[in-house]
């Protein structure tokens, strides 16, 4: 397989509205599968591994990431591409509910990274973050996210992780009950999104939904309709039908029946 082929593929079905990525994957992988390419299957396996999760389909996404690590095992992969593998992993851990596993995948990735790299580094604090904060651990991650924060602020071109970062720290805040706080927090990233990659952004869905949960707590219900239904419809715009996107019109009907 010639990655750089795939990759520019998959770049412009990512920009097509309603292109079948998952179809496009699945065809990639098989292929690579049977022409026993094993850097092939890692690098598919991966991309095709996050799409899954994003569409809620969970068991499938952690099966795939096992089979990168292997298939990076195998090759004699560096340590920088398997850092990465174990943090898409421990997404899917924390997706499951498995927060404390979660953590151990983000500190075996931590340990295999570098000082200076600071953009996989703010990565593993962002998402190590959303483990602690579902343990409950509010002041652990409020800690991850401000070092992410400093980690971005030397990065050139970072609005994405930025945005990101302040998904988590509303949410944080949320559970701290500073609603107020985390509606500041949360609009400043709306903003960012509603042009990052054409308004297609696949972290853009999260942070709709993050914002419907603080207008619902602030007992706004026509914002928080408004900001699910919108949600859904950028994920079937990215990824098509999903379980997730569902769930998220059925949270809009919820709150419209509130309002």
């Amino acid at each position: 397989m010639e990655l750089g082929a795939f990759y520019s593929e998959l770049d412009r079905l990512y920009g097509e509205p309603g292109a079948d990525v998952e179809g496009f994957l699945r065809e990639a992988l098989r292929r690579a599968r049977l022409a026993g390419d094993m850097r092939g299957v890692a690098s598919v396996a991966n991309e095709l591994g996050s799409v899954l999760r994003l569409r809620g389909d969970l068991r499938e996404s952690e099966e795939l990431y096992d089979e990168v690590l292997r298939m990076l095992e195998i090759t004699g992969a560096d340590d920088r591409d398997v850092a990465r593998a174990v943090v898409n992993l421990g997404d899917v851990y924390v997706a499951q509910g498995r927060n404390v596993s979660a953590i151990e995948a983000f500190d075996r990735a931590e340990r295999m990274l570098g000082d200076d790299d600071a953009l996989e580094l703010s990565a593993i604090c962002n998402n190590r973050s959303s483990a602690y904060r579902a343990l409950g651990r509010f002041s652990d991650a409020r800690a991850d996210l401000r070092r992410a924060g400093r980690l971005l602020d030397a990065v050139p071109g970072s609005e994405g992780r930025r945005a990101t970062n302040a998904i988590n720290l509303a949410q944080v805040l949320t559970d701290e009950g500073r609603i107020w706080e985390a509606a500041e927090v949360i609009a400043a990233a709306l903003v960012t999104y509603e042009t990052l990659g054409g308004g297609r952004d696949v972290h853009r869905p999260h942070a709709l939904a993050t914002a419907a949960r603080i207008a619902y707590l602030r007992g706004d219900y026509a914002a928080a309709e408004a900001h699910y239904l919108k949600a859904a419809e950028v994920l079937r715009d990215k990824l098509g039908d999903a379980p997730n996107a569902d769930a998220l019109e059925r949270r809009a009907g919820e709150m419209h029946a509130l309002r």
